[in-house]
């Protein structure tokens, strides 16, 4: 009796020694944020810790206090610069929720991306859902800047950039599995989005900056290629079927009106004659009159849609094939559709673009409404 009750005594104290390794959450600092920059031949990283007693209080509308906090180190390889911000941390630092990751334009040069991705796919902790962004302005603010109404940092839109994108989708997100993918598919073309600083909300303590998404970043595996920004990069939107939902607004005998669409299905067809290859683009949507200053016809107003969506693509397809920019990975399409022609017109993985390469454009407004019985003006 005496040795069963021993061994009852016992089990507790060896079922309890399996915890004695585990880090407490109150003794790590989490690692929210990454920003990769390449200075005079070293790697220059900016982690960005977040505080995360404060942004689990949704009770409340907004926060107050630090959220975050910022710091940078340098070397040789990003390991060691990684390091090196370990002399200055108190505590361990854990991984495993980092969400987003900002190169800047030095570091997508010269085959730094698959460096840096090495490294961070080598972690353990670190997941492959990680938010990708470019940018050519200081890595250090995108850290520090905090959504509208003071809300948690995590929101922001590199933080979060689903729940924007359903209302607007202008730059698909990309994250590292899919960047991964883009460039190791031929061509090896990815559109990274280019994020920008705007002082653009004014506040009773004077204006603040806010974080924009206008552009994409094309980058290979051996290069960057370079940026397309603003209004010369509105044609990717309608050439991707991820978009949820996006505008077009449209002259028309001297008047505006604004369409939103969606539902919007891409299909692009390799037509091939010979060495030469032409890509037929086929687009279908859904359409709602948004606002218009005159009485339109449903006829009227689909033509002026297709029009301005046709000079959109267009318009971006010049901006990339300037930048020798695969912008639309037309080479991808060729080789999941007749990889026997990607065989003979291939080099390197990319075919041969030029002025002629888009063939035929045709547009579809499957459904056009407007809100209300007629397309008239409220007000005679």
């Amino acid at each position: 009796m005496k040795k069963k009750h021993l061994l009852f005594l016992l089990l507790p104290l060896i079922l309890l020694t399996g915890c004695w390794d585990l880090n407490e959450n109150e003794r790590m600092y989490y690692a929210y944020g990454l920003g990769v920059d390449y200075q005079n031949d070293e790697f220059v990283i900016w982690i960005q810790l977040i505080n995360f007693a404060n942004i689990a209080k949704t009770e409340q509308s907004s926060i107050d206090g630090i959220q975050s906090q910022v710091s940078s180190a340098s070397g040789k390889t990003m390991d060691e610069a990684l390091f090196k911000l370990y002399h200055a941390i108190d505590e361990r630092v854990y991984w495993g929720h980092l969400s987003l990751l900002i190169f800047s334009e030095e570091a997508l040069k010269k085959e730094r991306v698959n460096s840096v991705l090495n490294t961070l796919t080598r972690y353990t902790d670190t997941r492959y859902n990680i938010w990708v962004y470019c940018t050519d302005q200081p890595l250090d603010q995108f850290f520090i800047t905090v959504p509208v109404l003071n809300k948690g940092i995590s929101l922001t839109v590199i933080g979060d950039p689903r729940n924007s994108y359903e209302q607007e989708s202008f730059i698909d997100p990309i994250d590292v599995r899919r960047l991964i993918i883009a460039l190791d598919e031929p061509g090896h073309d990815a559109n990274i989005p280019y994020i920008s600083l705007k002082k653009d909300w004014q506040t009773q303590d004077g204006v603040e900056s806010t974080i924009k998404i206008n552009g994409v970043g094309v980058v290979t595996t051996k290069e960057f290629k370079g940026y397309i920004k603003n209004d010369d990069v509105s044609g990717l939107q309608w050439m991707s079927n991820q978009a949820k939902r996006g505008e077009i607004t449209t002259k028309y005998k001297e008047k505006y009106l604004t369409v939103t669409l969606r539902n919007i299905n891409v299909k692009i067809k390799p037509v091939v004659n010979g060495n030469n290859v032409k890509f037929d683009i086929n687009i279908e949507f859904n359409a709602t009159l948004a606002s218009f200053e005159e009485n339109l016809t449903s006829t009227e107003i689909k033509k002026q849609v297709i029009e301005e969506m046709k000079k959109e693509i267009k318009q971006t397809y010049q901006a990339g094939l300037e930048k020798n920019m695969d912008i639309y990975q037309f080479s991808e399409v060729l080789y999941r559709k007749d990889v026997k022609t990607w065989k003979k017109l291939q080099q390197n993985g990319n075919i041969k673009l030029d002025n002629n390469t888009i063939g035929k454009i045709n547009i579809n407004v499957e459904k056009l409404t407007s809100g209300r019985k007629s397309f008239k003006e409220t007000i005679n």
